[in-house]
């Protein structure tokens, strides 16, 4: 019951969360539905990022003969984060970029991070750029991230409080929200409603003639 309870408390959070985001979204285009979708992408960055460096190593590793039993045996151990933690290979993702479209499916990964990495780059409010390029593109925590930023240790970005912190994060999320949905990236991303489905839907992100659904 105690884990119920919290998957609840989650779930009104992550609520509360995307309505702040709305209210300092610019455009009224933008509903809860792209925060949503925009959230989920952005949390899949690091993960698409490593799938792409599996595969680099996979066609690197197949053109100097390894065979594909020593390929799909090294390949969840090859990659690491730059926390230096060893990195635990998705099997279900990695095995769908190493099938037949593979390289297809490879090339869509790498659209959509640089797509994603060229939006954060392009944010004009250095705190919100700062707050997105550690929390997204770097994969850091909440609150390690904050304290970077209360701490203030780029002489270009001087410190900001707590509370600003997760005001800059909401407004970088609100313009990468914009962004995608513009270009039409958010587009690549489902909810689905469907049948069996909780009530607030599974996000999943479908790939060319394939689906990835979210576990």
């Amino acid at each position: 019951m105690g884990r119920a309870l919290a998957t609840k408390e989650e779930l009104n959070n992550e609520l509360e969360d995307t309505k702040k985001i709305i209210q300092v979204t610019f455009f009224d285009d933008i509903n809860e539905e792209d925060i949503r979708k925009t959230k989920w992408l952005l949390g899949k960055y690091t993960d698409m990022i490593d799938i792409i460096k599996n595969y680099e190593f996979a066609l690197q590793e197949m053109e100097n003969g390894l065979s594909a039993y020593e390929l799909l045996s090294a390949e969840g151990t090859i990659a690491k984060r730059e926390t230096g933690h060893e990195l635990t290979a998705d099997v279900t993702a990695n095995a769908i970029v190493l099938k037949d479209k593979r390289h297809t499916n490879y090339k869509f990964y790498v659209a959509l991070t640089n797509i994603i990495r060229c939006v954060i780059n392009n944010i004009r409010d250095p705190h919100e750029a700062l707050v997105a390029r550690l929390l997204f593109l770097e994969g850091m925590k909440y609150l390690k991230a904050q304290a970077y930023m209360e701490k203030g240790y780029r002489k270009d970005v001087h410190a900001i409080s707590a509370t600003t912190f997760a005001d800059k994060r909401r407004r970088a999320i609100s313009t990468i929200a914009t962004s995608l949905k513009l270009n039409r990236t958010l587009d690549f991303v489902v909810i689905d409603y469907g049948r069996g489905r909780n009530q607030e839907g599974e996000i999943g992100l479908r790939l060319p003639d394939i689906e990835l659904a979210n576990p």
